[in-house]
């Protein structure tokens, strides 16, 4: 029964990493997450502090479970992970008995879940969570070795959060990651689809021009938050548009704004005439960082830069001259590794110290 207990508790603690360590590493994602829950319960007036609780939230996930695979402070750990499993249990019993059109986010961007499977999952679970803990009162003393594992696994969460924050996702699972390819509008069947990389433009004078995505070799910025970009990054933004130019790239700026905005910002007019508008939810999938940046090749994204890294006519030339599979594969196999990595140390930490 012991062994039991035990594996029933890594199993928990499995889950609550894994899908809090997914949500850490896309913070933005995670607020548009919590957005839409606050929404759904009808408590919009934090809609200013999602950020914060969708970062918190997914710090607590993360650290409950590293605490239940390391099994340090049970008693306590079995109490906070209880009431937090009952109220994830109770809230996707409501999206089930309403069902409105939102995911649960459990896992971030890598696994969607219906209202059913995800109520399934949380109802699991609970019965993992009653088999691990109860009765409190014969939870097994911990290794005072795992006292000092947990902390090396707190402070490299904090770490990745840190990292997370000031970066694009290491690994991209929304539907315009690496390697897909945009679909016009009116290719698709249905248009509320979110999982279809889909993406409608205008230009000032409001006629749709989504063609020009699917054209050629361009360097696509999305500003979502016009207000929120700082005027050093709006030079970095002119300065790519000068160098993707020179670089033979056709840059483009996607602005959530409408003409008058960008005008009454005192915009540069080699910006302005670049600059094409389009969904705000959708150039937050685009690209999570306000004005970042991404290449497309022909409508197939190769590769994304977050504002703090845009690139320089130097490595706009290089990638010119790539073939585009080739920077596809080594992109995304070289940060796949880098998250494999850290999952694999945290883990080694965890379970062999």
């Amino acid at each position: 029964m012991r062994v039991i207990r035990r594996i029933s508790a890594v199993l928990i603690g499995f889950v609550f990493f894994l899908a809090g360590v997914l949500k850490l590493m896309d913070p933005t994602g995670a607020r548009l997450i919590v957005e839409e829950y606050l929404k759904f319960l009808h408590i919009t007036f934090l809609m200013g502090f999602s950020g914060v609780i969708a970062s918190g939230m997914a710090l607590l996930e993360t650290l409950l479970g590293a605490a239940q695979i390391t099994g340090v402070w049970r008693k306590v750990v079995a109490l906070v992970t209880g009431v937090l499993q009952l109220f994830f249990t109770i809230l996707t019993i409501l999206l089930y008995v309403k069902n409105p059109h939102m995911d649960c986010g459990c896992f971030g961007e890598f696994i969607h879940l219906t209202h059913f499977q995800s109520m399934v999952k949380n109802f699991i679970l609970l019965a993992l969570w009653a088999l691990a803990f109860i009765p409190l009162k014969k939870l097994e003393f911990t290794r005072k070795v795992k006292y000092v594992s947990f902390p090396i696994a707190a402070v490299s969460v904090c770490l990745f959060l840190l990292y997370s924050s000031i970066n694009i996702p290491l690994v991209d699972f929304t539907p315009f990651k690496p390697g897909a390819e945009l679909m016009l509008p009116e290719d698709i069947d249905d248009p509320n689809d979110d999982r279809t990389p889909t993406l409608s433009i205008s230009d000032a004078t409001g006629e749709y021009v989504d063609e020009k995505l699917v054209e050629g070799d361009l360097i696509v910025i999305s500003v979502f938050d016009i207000e929120k970009l700082k005027p050093a990054q709006w030079e970095r933004v002119g300065q790519l548009v000068q160098d993707a130019t020179a670089a033979g790239f056709t840059p483009m700026i996607l602005a959530a704004a409408t003409p008058a905005m960008m005008e009454e910002r005192g915009t540069a007019p080699e910006v302005l005439a670049a600059t094409f508008y389009a969904d705000r939810k959708k150039l937050l999938t685009l690209n999570r960082a306000n004005g970042g940046a991404a290449y497309l090749q022909d409508g197939m994204i190769v590769k994304k830069w977050h504002v703090r890294k845009l690139p320089d006519r130097e490595t706009l030339t290089a990638y010119a001259s790539e073939d585009v599979t080739e920077s596809l594969l080594s992109e995304n196999n070289r940060d796949r590794v880098k998250l494999q990595a850290f999952l694999l140390y945290v883990f080694a930490v965890m379970l062999l110290m």
